[in-house]
């Protein structure tokens, strides 16, 4: 049998592993009984999950192969420089998720527009809804691209073909089985993920110091040839100052919000289990998302060094063949490298089935729900069945999407400076009992539009009037529309109706436990919602 053959058996049987998960998943949640309760089991799922699971399902989520892929890209283009668009915003997000459980179980939210909903109120969903939507898509877009570029290559096919190769195989796991498919495909995907990742970054580094001469020669054989935009490997400011302000301030509030990290903490079984889940989730992201990956990275400036100042065919366009190369040159057995190129796909799906339930959920959830299915009590199996259509059409747009891909560094930057300048300083304000409905309203309103506006201005070259430091980061858009967003805030504390003694009171509300109570608190909350709503509309006429 020939080697690629051997590469399509193995990926034929995992991706045909996956959709059997996904209708062993659509069987489960047939299972209970109230549909509105199995509607809303298909964006959270059971609820019966522990803290180590949320953990790996997390980590697996995060193993974004174009993350991972711009992140080696990073080290191979920068040294040391890259840990301030990457590594120190990636560590300062997963300290930051230890304090999301102990307030925000308090508000029994399956995404963060209908948490912040409990906390504001109803609109404050509906704004913030097609906003992520948006932000997920692109990422989504992004790893589809990435994915079938990467494994096109040892597959020998196109990067259109895979595409859609992949797509239909996520899209019908995660159609039929929600978010429980995403839990349950995410365990198997982050052990293919670690096999992976240890073995290329433990052979890798054995590589570079056979062709090194050793261990502690490894640096000095970089810096005969150093990364293409550092002076030298340990070059730590190598991006420039204003590169690095900007995109520490715009990458790390973005990182902590989220979506695919605040669901499974909203997933998991008991609020204990999801503290217990956050600080398995510093572990793992410290070893395998940042750790391993950097390592590959350092090994692949050794195995392919820059030619010239330029980057090499091997690691490509964004560090698009790192993985696959490296793959090919450090293992020559076919069933070996078969198995990794399978371990490499698993990495990817553990990412796309996130964000493509990400940005349905997004839609269906929080925007389709409170202003249609609500409005009309629409029932329970309708609305899964919006959900399921919703899933699939995001799977089509993503397509066309990632077939006019503009670059990571677009993709990733654009959609990060939106989440940070919307969601984080929205969520965030709600540590405090200041913060009023308008200040959400203004935050949502003035991050994006200040996100937009600016990053076009920048795009066309009118931002001259702004300081040169600023303009130079060429993230001054992230910067301006994360600024207006706070002054939001702040504008809404001093304008706005101070919340009401209900929302104030669940500051101190009960947690839940597992997806029952959830659902039963998450509805409670809506008719007192409802309750509030039809008292104002009643006021004048008393």
């Amino acid at each position: 049998m020939s080697e690629l053959a051997i590469y399509w058996v193995f990926a034929g049987a995992f991706l045909a592993s996956m959709v059997a998960i996904g209708a062993y998943q659509f069987i489960g949640l047939r299972t209970v009984d109230d549909r509105g309760e199995r509607a809303f089991d298909f964006w959270i799922g059971e609820g019966t999950v522990p803290g180590w699971w949320t953990a790996a399902s997390l980590a697996a989520g995060w193993l974004l192969l174009g993350w991972m892929t711009w992140q080696m890209y990073l080290w191979y283009a920068y040294g040391l420089g890259a840990i301030w668009i990457f590594t120190i915003p990636w560590l300062l997000c997963t300290v930051g998720l230890l304090f999301v459980p102990k307030l925000f179980r308090r508000f029994p939210g399956v995404s963060i527009p209908e948490i912040l909903r409990f906390r504001f109120n109803r609109m404050t969903q509906t704004l913030l809804g097609p906003v992520q939507s948006f932000a997920y898509l692109t990422w989504l877009a992004a790893e589809i691209y990435v994915l079938s570029a990467v494994l096109s290559k040892p597959l020998e096919v196109g990067i259109v073909t895979m595409a859609v190769i992949v797509s239909i195989t996520f899209g019908i796991y995660v159609t039929m089985g929600g978010f429980r498919s995403v839990l349950r495909t995410d365990l198997i995907q982050f052990v293919c993920a670690a096999i992976m990742l240890v073995a290329l970054s433990v052979f890798g580094i054995m590589e570079a110091a056979a062709l090194s001469g050793g261990f502690g020669q490894i640096v000095a054989q970089i810096n005969e040839t150093p990364p293409v935009y550092a002076d030298h490997f340990w070059d730590w400011d190598s991006p420039g100052y204003s590169y690095m302000f900007a995109s520490l301030l715009i990458y790390t509030p973005g990182f902590i919000t989220l979506q695919g990290a605040w669901q499974r903490v909203m997933a998991t079984s008991t609020e204990t289990e999801a503290q217990k889940g956050m600080w398995w989730n510093v572990t793992f992201n410290v070893i395998i998302v940042v750790l391993m990956p950097t390592l590959i990275a350092v090994a692949a400036l050794v195995v392919f060094p820059p030619v010239g100042g330029e980057i090499p065919s091997e690691v490509g366009s964004f560090g698009y063949f790192i993985f696959s190369s490296m793959i090919t040159e450090l293992f020559s057995n076919p069933i070996v490298a078969g198995a990794l190129i399978v371990a490499l796909m698993g990495m990817a799906l553990s990412s796309v089935d996130t964000y493509v339930n990400v940005c349905a959920m997004n839609l269906t959830k929080d925007v389709l729900e409170p202003l249609v299915f609500e409005r009309y009590d629409v029932s329970g199996q309708a609305r899964l069945n919006t959900g399921r259509a919703v899933t699939a059409g995001f799977i089509g747009i993503s397509l066309l999407w990632a077939f006019e891909f503009p670059g990571l560094f677009d993709m990733y930057f654009l959609s990060s400076a939106l989440i940070s300048a919307t969601t984080a300083v929205a969520t965030f304000s709600a540590f405090s009992k200041k913060p009023t409905t308008l200040s959400a309203y203004l935050a949502i309103i003035f991050g994006t539009v200040g996100i937009f506006l600016f990053f076009f201005l920048g795009k066309y070259e009118m931002l001259g009037w702004l300081p040169t430091w600023l303009t130079n980061s060429g993230l001054a858009y992230g910067v301006i529309g994360l600024a207006l967003s706070i002054i939001g805030i702040f504008v809404g504390i001093a304008f706005g109706t101070p919340p009401s003694d209900r929302v104030l009171a669940r500051y101190d509300g009960s947690y839940y436990s597992g997806r029952r109570e959830m659902y039963e608190l998450n509805q409670q909350l809506k008719q007192e919602e409802k309750e509030e709503r039809e008292e104002a509309a009643a006021a004048p006429s008393a």
